[in-house]
């Protein structure tokens, strides 16, 4: 009977999970949808109405592929990759203390984490269709509906050393390229270098825009030296997908509703089981 009450008590647990799921995921479908209507409400534009059409405050709808923008055709300086953007980050890595809960005791321990130092970009780039182009300012690709839209290949280089505080060791590797390019201040690396910042090293990425990926961009056009350019986040809504955005949030909406649905059930499933085995376990014996 012992291990009957345990086991009910032991459902509660799970129960409480998927009721909590089947109470939140509504309210996160109902801000997807009411994203989707937000897109949906907005007109669809080619690359060359949106160079003839009066920019902003209204945003428009663009397809087409990634293409080259004032800089032409680019090389990612870490990778040596073709592409028509691409983005190179530095972070630290370093030492940390924290309470961690360790041997049956709470202790402090050190803990490696990682905060970004430094950032370049190439700069815009642009989306082309059958008529011509229009730049897309990269800020954008900050609000990509998710991952698998992105067009940009993620971390393509990441490079990680540890060779502690000292800046000399370097010189060699991704991070010696961007400073003996002169892109990265090396004041950074001496910034770091005293023991009290327990530095144990650094991390470089690059991620790259290869030319020919298609792409959708919702966003409000704008103005860079005379050219026009989508250049802001229009409201909450995100900027790029890899279908058309009322769409992917439309069909976001309603994923998560059916899921809410589920887990609600799951969750009364769980409970009245282990109503069951308590009424078994509460039973006297014969």
């Amino acid at each position: 009977m012992l291990v009957l009450r345990l086991l009910a008590y032991l459902l509660w647990i799970p129960a409480l999970f998927a009721v909590i799921a089947a109470v939140i995921l509504p309210v996160v479908g109902s801000g997807l949808s009411r994203r989707s209507r937000v897109a949906a409400s907005w007109p669809w534009r080619s690359c060359a109405e949106v160079r003839a059409w009066p920019r902003g405050p209204e945003p428009v709808h663009v397809h087409g592929a990634s293409a080259p923008g004032p800089r032409g055709v680019l090389r990612g300086r870490l990778s040596g990759d073709e592409c028509v953007w691409y983005r190179m980050r530095v972070l630290r890595r370093y030492l940390v203390k924290q309470i961690r809960y360790v041997g049956d005791e709470w202790t402090e321990v050190d803990v490696l984490v990682e905060d970004e130092i430094w950032a370049w970009d190439s700069g815009p780039f642009a989306v082309r269709d059958f008529t011509g182009s229009v730049l897309v300012s990269p800020a954008l690709l900050e609000h990509t509906l998710n991952a698998l839209g992105h067009p940009a290949e993620k971390e393509i280089i990441d490079e990680v050393r540890d060779e502690g505080a000292d800046p000399w060791p370097y010189r060699g590797g991704k991070l010696g390229i961007l400073l003996a390019d002169g892109v990265f201040p090396g004041e950074l690396l001496d910034r770091f270098a005293h023991p009290s910042n327990r530095t144990s090293g650094y991390r470089v990425q690059e991620d790259v825009l290869r030319p020919g990926k298609p792409f959708y961009v919702f966003a409000v056009p704008g103005g860079l030296d005379g050219e026009p350019i989508m250049a802001g986040r229009y409201q909450d809504v995100w900027a790029i997908s890899a279908d058309p955005m009322q769409v992917s949030l439309a069909r976001g909406g309603r994923r998560t509703r059916s899921w809410a649905v589920r887990f609600g059930l799951a969750g009364l499933a769980l409970f009245a089981v282990s109503v069951v085995l308590l009424m078994q376990a509460g039973r006297a014996p014969g």
